[in-house]
């Protein structure tokens, strides 16, 4: 909801003031959440502040959108991490009893207090900026909600594999992953490996037992084109031939400059989990039922970091990134846009989580493994559940 004007700074005060006055206060110790709100315009910041924290937040559009925000991560309270957020922005907020927070700069926000009983306020930060005033709005209104599901549907849409009617790719119970790290100490190592088995755990993926055969390669290397060729010397069934007739997505890999090369073996089968194999029909080859609703399983996934290129990148946005990348086939040149996901570490850092996943990409992967994989309309139900679950 957005009023511009003299006579809607009235009408403003009067839905401010019935806000104020609403309901009564519980005296309820107020849940913690766990926060990942990268450095952002604050604008920006304070929708993904509401998104994690699932409260109302009513703010002037012009005062938060050139201003920068202060990181916010780890497990707060909503109040006490949207004081940090707002550190430095010369803002100040006041709650209500009913939920809503109200943010603006003092002087306006001592206008709406002004003609609302005090009992029903909380303060804020006290900062002040004299200047600016409360006369524009935003809600967490069903129209806003709206386009932050547009936005869902756009990141599900960007990442995903295009499906040709074949699920999209997932580890499966006939072969969970077993993964491997090399090229780091032990320590890191460790970490690494505790950290990805934590996320495949979240979102449902299934772990084989503490004694496999690893299937989830993680290597770390500073001459990574030297040891993909002594490795596919070693092992010539290292990548699926039959994935990639002619060789592109291998000499792609091959030539690849980025900081993490990625590479999925898939394998397929039928609704029954039988496997599909190529056939040839009238000199066309072609995989047995492919277009008839196969599902796509991931058999091994190879992802090779360049330890030259990753210097600028936390141990903890690493660890999501190939967490991400590994447990979803993912198109690795998606355009993000604004989307707040790991996903952006190497593109957009500004845009990435400072400590791992964000919100987004822990609701893609849970849905991921929690959706019906027969369906041919998966994509749009896995944007759904993201949706019910950051756009209550």
């Amino acid at each position: 909801m957005q009023m511009y004007g003299g006579s809607s700074r009235t009408a403003l005060i009067v839905t401010l003031v019935l806000l104020l006055s609403a309901g009564q206060a519980t005296g309820e110790e107020p849940p913690a959440y766990q926060f990942d709100v990268p450095i952002q315009t604050l604008s920006s910041a304070l929708n993904e502040f509401a998104l994690q924290s699932h409260q109302q937040i009513l703010f002037a559009p012009d005062v938060a959108t050139q201003k920068r925000s202060t990181p916010l991560h780890g497990d707060m309270q909503p109040l006490a991490a949207l004081k940090l957020l707002l550190k430095g922005s010369g803002l100040t907020f006041k709650t209500t009893p009913n939920g809503a927070i109200l943010i603006g700069n003092p002087s306006a926000l001592r206008v709406v207090a002004a003609s609302a009983p005090a009992s029903q306020v909380s303060h804020g930060t006290n900062q002040s900026d004299p200047d600016a005033s409360l006369a524009t709005i935003t809600v967490q209104s069903a129209r806003e909600r709206d386009l932050v599901r547009r936005q869902i549907r756009h990141y599900v849409s960007a990442i995903t594999v295009p499906s040709y009617e074949v699920s999209l790719g997932r580890w499966e119970k006939r072969e969970p992953l077993c993964p491997l790290v090399a090229g780091l100490s032990n320590d890191d190592a460790e970490y690494l490996l505790t950290r990805l088995s934590h996320i495949a755990a979240t979102a449902g993926a299934p772990l084989a037992p503490e004694h496999c055969n690893a299937n989830f390669y993680v290597i770390v290397t500073s001459e990574p084109e030297e040891l993909i060729k002594a490795w596919n010397e070693r092992d010539p069934w290292l990548f699926d031939d039959d994935a990639d007739e002619g060789g592109t997505k291998i000499r792609r890999f091959l030539d690849a400059s980025t900081p993490v090369r990625v590479w999925y073996n898939v394998s397929f089968s039928d609704l029954e989990g039988l496997p599909l194999r190529w056939q040839f029909k009238n000199g066309v080859s072609g995989r047995q039922g492919f277009f008839a609703g196969g599902l796509r399983d991931l058999s091994s996934v190879i992802l090779i970091v360049d330890a030259r290129l990753t210097k600028g990148v936390s141990f903890g946005q690493l660890a999501g990134y190939l967490a991400m990348v590994g447990l979803a086939q993912i198109r690795l040149d998606a355009k993000l846009g604004d989307a707040p996901t790991i996903l952006q570490a190497f593109s957009d850092p500004d845009k990435a989580p400072l400590t791992g996943l964000s919100s987004w990409d822990q609701a893609y992967l849970k849905a991921l493994y929690h959706t019906d994989r027969s369906d041919k309309t998966q994509r749009l139900a896995i944007a759904r559940s993201i949706g019910r679950e950051l756009v209550p």
